[in-house]
């Protein structure tokens, strides 16, 4: 019985009752799926993750079968999204777009998880400085890959030239997939406004002329400047950032000059 099979409504809002009654994390762990990034099940207000969803109906409809795992979705999520409108349902889809109007799932869900962290405690500074200081750590980088990207980018901010030690950040520029992907060819130095506009897409590199493209919608503000800007290269040839690296970036942004 391929997912393709799975037709029933009613098998559908069984798993979205199960969901609303273990809430997201356990109901996602219990199946076996991650975090939806792009689609999304949207019903009376509330969004859930479309696959995870429709793998906990097909156990609903086909008990003897027992749900979907991850590993089944071979027609991918626009296959899900698909089926779901066919039953009747809406499907809501949300990326970070270049303009910053809409925030991508997964800061949505950091968002949450900071609002959820609770209120000031003035009782625990100490361990709220520990924190602050685990998290500049993080937010900067793994240590080794960002030692490797201050000696070949000589300590300096590859956009900006800034030399603030403190401030510069080890960026990816294919997102973080294992020790494989801290390679300094995919990584910039970059300062840390600047890497947190590179992240969400509202700055890129121009892979052939490695010059500086900021989205529209930045445009007038002081990062505009640095519009057409040609980034600072490593001396050595091997530290160079990966064209196609940057391309796969540059597409993904969807920003256009």
């Amino acid at each position: 019985m391929a997912f393709a099979d799975v037709n029933d409504p009613a098998a559908v809002l069984k798993a979205v009752e199960e969901f609303d009654r273990t809430g997201r994390d356990p109901f996602l762990e219990h199946y076996g799926f991650g975090k939806a990034r792009d689609y999304f099940l949207a019903i009376d207000g509330k969004r859930y993750d479309s696959k995870a969803i429709f793998g906990a109906a097909h156990g609903y409809q086909f008990p003897e079968l027992g749900p979907l795992g991850w590993r089944d979705f071979n027609g991918g999520a626009t296959t899900v999204e698909r089926k779901l409108e066919g039953m009747g349902f809406r499907i809501e889809r949300r990326h970070a777009k270049a303009n910053g109007e809409t925030l991508s799932a997964e800061m949505s869900d950091a968002q949450d998880e900071a609002e959820a962290a609770g209120a000031f405690d003035p009782n625990s500074v100490e361990d709220a400085r520990k924190k602050t200081l685990a998290a500049i750590v993080r937010r900067q980088g793994q240590p080794e890959f960002r030692r490797k990207l201050l000696d070949a980018y000589g300590r300096c901010c590859a956009i900006s030239g800034c030399d603030v030690l403190e401030v510069l950040e080890a960026a990816h520029i294919v997102p973080y997939q294992g020790p494989q992907t801290n390679h300094v060819s995919n990584g910039l130095l970059l300062r840390t406004d600047l890497h947190t506009l590179f992240d969400l897409g509202l700055l890129a590199i121009e892979p052939k002329a490695k010059v500086v493209v900021i989205a529209a919608a930045l445009r007038s503000t002081e990062y505009g400047a640095l519009d057409g800007k040609k980034m600072r290269l490593p001396s050595v040839l091997r530290d160079r950032p990966s064209e196609a690296a940057l391309a796969l970036h540059y597409e993904k942004s969807g920003i256009t000059r």
